[in-house]
């Protein structure tokens, strides 16, 4: 059983293994709202928490495949707990440290030509600054051969000894301030303790149940969906996981009784042929079937 979270009126995913469970073998995509925690200053890739549509959270629960908690309750805290909390961002710390390590590293030897550069100038200056100070010509001679040892002509670089040195000088390094980390906020507690399942109070109208209906129709006709805010309907359907796909329909969901203007199928016909999607108006007959009409902008001369 999936854990579905219910916290101030919005269902969450907080388990990364069931997200992509969710995605993979139920055709459940979601919406990501949390920041990156490498990345906590942008939004355009976020991460977990996964929120979850009414809709979604309703197929899940009426096929049996996750259950609801209650995300408001506290979790219990102990001395067991705050311990294995601080070693785990003790750990991490360390971690981070690494691979700081590891990139100064890298962008050592990326820098190898730039550093050697910098040195066979700087020998260059104090060679010609012996040069002009030194009155005495044996003198001079042996500044420049033991500063000048490289051809003009070739590119200066570091030599073994010189790289292994500027290495050892790195690890010697232990300016790390724990406190310029990223510390990782954990979002699940595994627990003995199993908290009892809360009931799904919805949906409560006629409109969310139509949406509910049509939603488990689609998506048990082998669909993706997801949210369809962004193009005037209720929900896009993708023939396959939104990532590979682009959505072929336009769900609008209208009840069999309501009148509907004929301007608004107008307006819902052109707003299709614009962004290359059919929309279909689903409704339910007076039998529970779920009925669709497309609706396709013809051009007439």
């Amino acid at each position: 059983m999936i854990d579905l979270y219910l916290c101030h009126g919005h269902v969450y995913v907080w388990n990364a293994t069931d997200a992509c469970d969710l995605r993979e073998h139920h055709r459940i995509v979601g919406t990501f709202v949390g920041a990156l925690p490498r990345l906590p200053r942008q939004n355009v890739r976020l991460g977990r928490p996964l929120q979850l549509m009414p809709e979604e959270t309703t197929v899940l629960l009426n096929k049996g495949i996750a259950r609801l908690l209650d995300g408001n309750i506290p979790p219990k805290t102990g001395e067991d707990v705050s311990q294995a909390i601080t070693e785990h961002r003790q750990q991490s710390f360390r971690e981070q440290a690494e691979m700081c390590k590891s990139d100064r590293k890298r962008k050592l030897h990326e820098m190898a030509s730039v550093i050697a550069k910098g040195r066979a100038a700087k020998r260059k200056k104090l060679a010609q600054k012996a040069k002009e100070e030194s009155s005495s010509s044996v003198s001079t001679s042996d500044v420049s051969s033991s500063t000048c040892d490289q051809p003009e002509d070739e590119e200066p670089s570091l030599s073994v000894e010189e790289m292994k040195e500027l290495e050892a000088k790195l690890e010697e390094t232990t300016g790390y301030n724990e406190q310029a980390f990223l510390v990782q906020i954990l979002t699940e507690q595994v627990s003995e303790e199993t908290q009892d399942a809360i009931p799904w109070k919805y949906p409560n109208t006629d409109k969310e149940t139509l949406r509910c209906n049509v939603f488990q129709d689609l998506w048990e006709k082998g669909y993706f969906l997801t949210s369809g805010g962004k193009f005037g309907g209720d929900f896009l359907v993708y023939p396959g996981d939104p990532f590979r796909y682009h959505s072929f329909y336009i769900a609008v969901c209208q009840q069999r009784t309501e009148k509907m203007e004929a301007l608004d199928i107008v307006r819902l016909g052109r707003l299709g042929s614009n962004v290359k999607k059919t929309v279909l108006l689903c409704s339910e007959s007076e039998t529970g079937e779920i009925n669709y009409t497309s609706l396709q902008w013809t051009g007439m001369n």
